[in-house]
């Protein structure tokens, strides 16, 4: 429960800083080192952030609100998720873009720094009146593996754990994919589309985002990155994803548990095209 609620706490100051400082600031002094944010693939978040034009910057408002957070055994990995609404410029030119954001952080001497963040747009309106339940991540905790076995994982395995995953992609599709490799309370997040919770829901957007882009084509990865929890029962990738003979190439973020059936499986997975 502390963990769950210093990561709330966390995502509730970022969000004040983005809306009252603007987007620049909240990020560059929320990032730890060698974080990533994604655009064409993933890129360093410091150096992009810091070569935004410093007016440009002061323009840009983004209001967010988590509504799902995740969190290692350790207390050294965590996960929150929710709607955001990014504003640039006031008046008649003032644009306003709606969507869900995925944010990965990493504690390091007791504060957590956020490594990895991925948004994915949708049409219309989101509100921001949401709160997370606690009751809803402990129900990804129950899918979990015994500590005494999670503590002898290791990054390889995970590392494996993705190719098995892309492959089964190329075999099965991505709506078949991802119900044996996802956790029944897992989230998916790709663009158009309200998020996809549980096996069914998750499934369902992933199969129609994805198959159909791909197109029958075979796919494709370059991995980006990797990093497990000293606890072993979580961890995540990134890196980018491409359909072979297409123009579709996506970026991609996952966090994944490792499962009480000794396999690492997909929490929350999110798609982000370019």
């Amino acid at each position: 429960m502390k963990t769950w609620l210093s990561l709330q706490d966390t995502d509730s100051k970022f969000s004040e800083r983005s809306r009252t400082l603007g987007v620049n600031s909240a990020v560059l002094n929320a990032i730890g080192d060698n974080a990533v944010v994604f655009r064409r693939g993933p890129v360093d978040a410091r150096t992009t952030y810091e070569r935004i034009n410093p007016e440009q910057a002061q323009r840009a408002t983004l209001e967010s609100r988590a509504n799902y957070i995740e969190f290692s055994r350790a207390g050294d990995l965590g996960l929150t998720a929710g709607p955001y609404r990014h504003t640039v410029g006031a008046g008649e030119d003032q644009r306003r873009t709606y969507g869900h954001f995925i944010t990965i952080y990493r504690q390091f001497a007791g504060e957590w720094r956020l490594m990895a963040d991925m948004v994915v747009r949708v049409p219309g309106v989101l509100s921001l009146d949401v709160n997370p339940q606690i009751s809803e991540t402990e129900k990804a905790i129950a899918e979990s593996a015994p500590a005494e076995i999670a503590a002898k994982n290791t990054l390889e395995s995970l590392v494996a754990a993705e190719d098995l995953f892309i492959r089964a992609i190329n075999f099965r599709g991505g709506r078949r994919a991802i119900l044996r490799y996802g956790l029944d309370t897992q989230r998916v997040y790709v663009p158009g589309m309200a998020p996809g919770i549980g096996s069914e829901s998750g499934s369902m957007a992933y199969g129609a985002f994805l198959d159909e882009h791909m197109d029958m084509s075979l796919l494709t990865h370059q991995p980006g990155g990797a990093y497990m929890a000293e606890s072993g029962d979580v961890g995540y990738t990134y890196g980018t994803m491409m359909a072979e003979g297409s123009n579709f190439s996506t970026n991609y973020l996952r966090f994944w548990r490792f499962t009480a059936s000794g396999e690492w499986k997909i929490a929350v997975e999110v798609l982000n095209p370019f």
